[in-house]
Order: C-alpha cells, then sequence, then structure tokens
C-alpha cells in the first residue's frame, strides 16, 4: 500500500541502450543518488505470466538464456528502487530469482513505491523518466499513482499523498483497538488460518500494530542469486 510509479515498454531502438544509460547516470550524479551497474546472464529457467481472459492469473514455465542490462537506482532511503534494467530484446524487465537456484520470476510491468519518501525524490524520478521517454524511448508507459507524471503539479501529488496517509493513520489507529470491527475481522481470519485449533493465538483480543515504510535488507544483489554468469556472450 502506497503511493507508486509503474512503467514498461520496449526501446524502440535497442542501440541507443547505452546512451540511455549514460544519460541515466549522469542524472544519478547531479543528484547524489546511488545506482549499480547490472550486466548479467540469466541462465536456467522462468516462470512467466500468460496473459489471459479469466480472472485467475496463469504461469508458464519455460527456459531461459537471456542478459538483464541496466542499472538499479535508490533514489532515497526510503524510496523503492528504479528498475532500469533491459532484458536481450529490449524491453524493461527484471528476472527475479526463486528459491530454487537458477530459475526466476519474469517482470515486465516495473514499478517503484515512493510513499514514504519525500515528495521531491517522486517528482524526480518522473523528471527521470521523462528524460528518457523523450531522448531515447518514445514508447515508455507511465502510470503514477501520485498523478505527478500525468498532470505536473506538485500539489496534486501532494494532495494524493496526504490523502493516503491519512487513511493510513486511520488504519493504524483502527488495528490498535482490539473491539474495532476492522480489527475483529483480520483476527478471524487468522484463527481461521490456525493449523492448530490447540494453541491459541496469542494476539486475541489485543490490537495489532501497522508498520509503514520498513524495508527488507536483501543479502546479496537479487540478479546475483543462483547463477553467476557473465552478461557476455561472443
Amino acid at each position: 500500500m502506497g503511493i507508486t510509479i509503474h512503467y514498461s515498454g520496449k526501446l524502440d531502438d535497442p542501440r541507443v541502450l547505452a546512451q540511455l544509460l549514460a544519460e541515466a547516470r549522469h542524472f544519478c550524479f547531479q543528484r547524489r543518488w546511488k545506482y549499480i551497474d547490472v550486466d548479467d546472464r540469466i541462465l536456467g529457467t522462468v516462470e512467466r505470466r500468460i496473459p489471459s481472459d479469466a480472472e485467475s492469473v496463469r504461469t508458464q514455465t519455460s527456459p531461459i538464456d537471456d542478459t538483464l542490462r541496466g542499472i538499479l537506482i535508490q533514489p532515497h532511503p526510503k524510496s523503492e528502487s528504479v528498475f532500469l534494467t533491459f532484458n536481450q530484446n529490449g524491453e524493461l524487465c527484471f528476472y527475479m530469482p526463486q528459491a530454487t537456484p537458477g530459475h526466476f520470476g519474469e517482470n515486465k510491468s516495473l514499478f517503484t513505491k515512493t510513499q514514504f519518501a519525500p515528495l521531491d525524490i517522486h517528482i524526480s524520478i518522473c523528471e527521470l523518466l521523462a528524460l528518457i521517454r523523450d531522448k531515447y524511448f518514445p514508447s515508455l508507459r507511465v502510470v503514477d499513482e501520485g498523478e505527478y507524471w500525468e498532470t505536473r503539479d506538485p500539489a496534486r501529488l501532494a494532495e494524493n499523498f496526504g490523502r493516503l496517509n491519512t487513511l493510513m493513520d486511520q488504519v493504524a489507529h483502527a488495528l490498535n483497538d482490539p473491539d474495532h470491527p476492522l480489527t475483529q475481522e483480520i483476527q478471524r481470519a487468522l484463527d481461521d488460518a490456525q493449523d492448530d485449533a490447540a494453541n491459541p493465538d496469542p494476539r486475541q483480543k489485543k490490537g495489532m500494530r501497522l508498520e509503514r515504510g520498513a524495508r527488507i535488507k536483501p543479502s546479496d544483489p537479487l540478479w546475483k542469486r543462483g547463477h553467476g554468469c557473465s552478461a557476455g556472450r561472443n
């Protein structure tokens, strides 16, 4: 839950990738944003989503031998990373390593949540995406839940951030009250999920704590898990 920028697409001309990445690095350097270069070979099996008219999500697992090139940008400690990573076909893409070594989940609908970072970080990410769209990537698709991308209106962005923060405060207040209907509904769901009815849940009739903006610290860079092959192929 939180204001998020979604982006996807395929480079109109894959030959511009090196220039695009150089421009993005310079953008980061100007703002002192941290980034990590990605140049890796993805070898093994991949799980992909299959387009379907049905409500359920269908996936298909198949062999993969692809490359992942680009950069991962960290604009702010309280913002999620910006993924400017591309597969061999020039598509914005990220391969998430799964529990089994050499097995990946494919994601071509990338996103960055900025809810807990300052507003200017959200604005700067939109400026970066606009820069690479205008100079290198005309078909880049962006959807901004904060509506700044569509309006270029900081006031509209601040209003959307404020509205969601107010909603989160209300939910947090409700979860602290064990008699609140929302807390009781969640508690019933937790009770139904208990495998052992003989061991009652110690959270019964207690308030719940909502933690916002918590980050999970990965051990090693995600794209390096389970394979370790170079992207270079002759």
